[in-house]
C-alpha cells in the first residue's frame, strides 16, 4: 500500500506540473482573449499545489499547512472558476481544471493520509525503540540520565516533508519552557542527522533536555511505514517514519499520544505544551 500510494503521490504531482507548464503553449498561442484567460485559469488551477508545498518546504519557519491546504485550496478554485467563465465552448481548459480540482482533494484526502497499524496505549510501557546501527534505546534510561521529569518522542516524517520541517520550528519555540520544566525531547527519523538541514537542528541540538541528534529509526515495526518515502527520495531514503507524538514520564509510561491522520497536520506547539501538565500532576 504505501509503494501504490508513493506511486500515485508522484504521479499526481507530476501531472500537475506538466499540465500547468504545458498549458503555456496554447496560452502564449492563442488570439482570443476569452481563450488566453481560460489556459491563464488551467495555469493556476494546476500550478496551485505544487508551487504552495514547495514554498512551505523552503520557508517552515514562516509557511505552515492546514488539513485543507487552504491557501493552495484557494488558487484551485479561482483558477477554476477562471476557466470556467472564459471558456464559453467548454472545451479542452475545463476537462483539465475539472481533474486537477480531483487529483487535489485525492491528494488531501487520500495519497496524504496516514494509517497507523496498532499502537502502544496510553498507561502502557513505551517500547525500546532501535536505530540504524542495532543500539537499543529506553526512554527511562535517557531520563535518568538526564535528570528529566518525563520525555516527549517526536517521530519526523523526513526531511523532504515540509511538516516535518514546520514541526522542528515549532520545537525551537518550545526549547525555553521544556527546559524550565525539565521535559527532555528524542527527535526520531528514517534518515541521519546530515539529511537535515543544520539552521533547524542546531537550535535544537544546542539544548539539554533535547536528543542532540534526530536518531535513524530502525524500529519497532509499527513506527516505520516501509517503502513510504516518495519516490523522488526512494533510491536513497526507501522508508518513512509514521508522524506521531508522545508524552512519557521517567519511568517509561505513556502519559499522551498524538496519532495524526495525514502528515500534513502534525501536533503544533501549542498542542504540546498543552499537555506538559500530565507529568506535573
Amino acid at each position: 500500500m504505501n509503494k501504490i500510494k508513493a506511486f500515485f503521490t508522484f504521479f499526481t504531482f507530476s501531472w500537475l506540473l506538466v499540465c500547468g507548464f504545458g498549458a503555456l503553449i496554447p496560452l502564449l498561442g492563442s488570439a482570443a482573449t476569452t481563450e488566453k484567460v481560460a489556459w491563464l485559469g488551467v495555469i493556476i488551477n494546476a500550478l496551485a499545489l505544487p508551487l504552495w508545498m514547495l514554498m512551505r518546504f523552503l520557508r517552515p519557519q514562516k509557511l505552515a499547512g492546514d488539513l485543507r491546504e487552504s491557501t493552495a485550496f484557494f488558487a484551485v478554485l479561482a483558477g477554476l472558476a477562471l476557466t470556467l467563465l472564459a471558456d464559453t465552448q467548454r472545451g479542452l481548459p475545463i476537462y483539465l481544471v475539472l481533474f486537477n480540482l480531483f487529483a487535489f482533494l485525492i491528494y488531501l484526502y487520500h495519497l496524504s493520509a496516514i494509517s497507523h497499524p496498532h499502537m502502544p496505549a496510553v498507561n502502557e510501557e513505551f517500547p525500546e525503540l532501535s536505530d540504524r546501527e542495532g543500539r537499543q534505546h529506553k526512554i527511562g534510561d535517557f531520563c535518568a540520565v538526564n535528570g528529566l521529569s518525563g520525555v516527549f518522542v517526536i517521530f519526523l516524517r523526513g526531511s523532504y516533508c515540509a511538516d516535518s520541517r514546520h514541526q522542528l520550528v515549532a520545537l525551537q519555540e518550545l526549547r525555553p519552557e521544556f527546559e524550565r520544566k525539565k521535559i527532555g525531547v528524542l527527535l526520531w527519523s528514517a534518515q541521519p542527522p546530515s539529511s537535515w538541514p543544520a539552521d533547524l537542528l542546531k537550535p535544537l541540538s544546542d539544548s539539554p533536555v533535547f536528543s542532540d541528534e534526530v536518531s535513524p529509526l530502525a524500529g519497532p515495526a509499527q513506527f516505520v511505514a516501509r517503502h513510504g518515502a516518495p519516490l523522488l527520495v526512494s533510491p536513497w531514503f526507501a522508508d518513512a517514519v509514521r508522524p506521531s507524538a508522545w508524552l512519557v514520564d521517567d519511568e517509561g509510561t505513556i502519559l499522551w499520544r498524538a496519532l495524526p491522520g495525514s502528515y500534513r497536520t502534525l501536533p503544533s506547539a501549542e498542542l504540546l505544551r498543552s499537555q506538559c501538565y500530565r507529568l506535573l500532576d
